[in-house]
């Protein structure tokens, strides 16, 4: 049974143990990462997906504890290819933590090929990154305005079921326009309120074990609407809340446990996505050039982009939602 918790709670209790488990949609939950009590074993992930009719530009940055990492990916949908780098910054004393506040806190990394400039504010998000010899062949330039625009949110929490003082903390939101510019090489994609869409995806945790994760994800037009999709896998307790929901004209419908069919290691090939009798019935095809996939790999991460076809039924609604040629994306990482 999923649990909505409807009014503003702390994460951790004064033990640090994960008490109000479930899921939200507001960022009802208060996150404060000095109470916990697992200290030291903090991890961090924002990532950032940005999308047209034209391209998609995929950024993670990660701090993982003792390394941090910045991954990006940019897929050409129109002529096909992916084009894909990770720079990684092994960690000593020093740690560089992500903003904690949507409305405010910046994020600045730089290396010897790449300058990354993140801005929080309250109207939204500037992302700005100069990046030298990307995937050792081109120079890559984005300087995008991510605008924040009124709807709900996916705020899920979840303990371990051993010991509560472990958690996952996730926040995607699928409520942004996007617009600036995408260079990469010779090519050069504009984006504006009109055609540009981008998800903001936060996680905050401390596990015991290592997962191997999986999401489908998609941010597209349907009929006039805007449609975002997000089905995961199970990170730890999801007794009262898991992760699977779509948004529809900016509110989100929560889902239940999703089977998920597939050809493991064959990323080629499509993957089923079932719920019910017919309350979820959608594939996932991903785009190939030559016979392969259109998939980019960046160290234990690997994006596959696509299209999603079938449809959702939901009782409050005369006829399902017809996904047909819609985009996606699907992601793999261990964390």
């Amino acid at each position: 049974m999923q649990r909505e918790i409807t009014r503003p709670c702390r994460i951790f209790e004064e033990n640090g143990e994960v008490m109000n488990a479930g899921w939200a949609r507001r960022p009802v939950f208060e996150y404060n990462s000095e109470a916990s009590k697992t200290s030291g074993r903090h991890s961090e992930r924002d990532c950032y997906f940005v999308n047209s009719d034209e391209v998609s530009l995929y950024l993670s940055v990660e701090n993982l504890g003792s390394y941090f990492a910045v991954k990006i990916a940019v897929a050409d949908l129109k002529r096909g290819g992916v084009i894909c780098d990770t720079s990684i910054r092994r960690l000593s004393l020093i740690k560089t933590e992500l903003p904690e506040s949507d409305d405010k806190g910046e994020l600045l990394y730089n290396d010897k090929r790449m300058q990354l400039q993140l801005t929080n504010t309250p109207q939204g998000r500037y992302l700005k990154c100069d990046f030298i010899d990307f995937a050792g062949i081109k120079n890559l330039y984005f300087n995008l305005f991510l605008k924040k625009l009124d709807g709900d949110s996916l705020n899920e929490l979840a303990p371990f079921e051993r010991n509560r003082k472990y958690f996952y903390y996730k926040r995607f939101m699928p409520k942004f326009t996007a617009s600036g510019v995408i260079r990469v090489g010779g090519l050069e994609y504009n984006l504006n309120e009109t055609n540009g869409r981008g998800y903001f995806d936060m996680t905050r945790f401390s596990k015991p074990r290592k997962h191997d994760y999986q999401r489908l994800s998609a941010d597209c037009m349907l009929g006039g609407e805007r449609f975002s999709l997000c089905l995961a896998t199970r990170v730890g307790d999801n007794r009262y809340g898991n992760e699977n929901c779509f948004f529809l004209g900016g509110k989100i419908h929560k889902l239940s446990q999703i089977k998920v069919n597939g050809s493991p290691g064959r990323l080629e090939r499509p993957v089923y996505f079932k719920a019910g009798t017919s309350a979820v019935d959608i594939t996932f095809k991903p785009f190939t050039v030559r016979g392969k996939a259109m998939t980019a790999d960046m160290d234990k991460t690997t994006v596959v982009f696509g299209r999603l076809f079938g449809s959702i039924n939901r009782v409050e609604r005369k006829s399902p939602i017809v996904l047909d040629n819609a985009q996606a994306h699907l992601i793999f990482t261990e964390f």
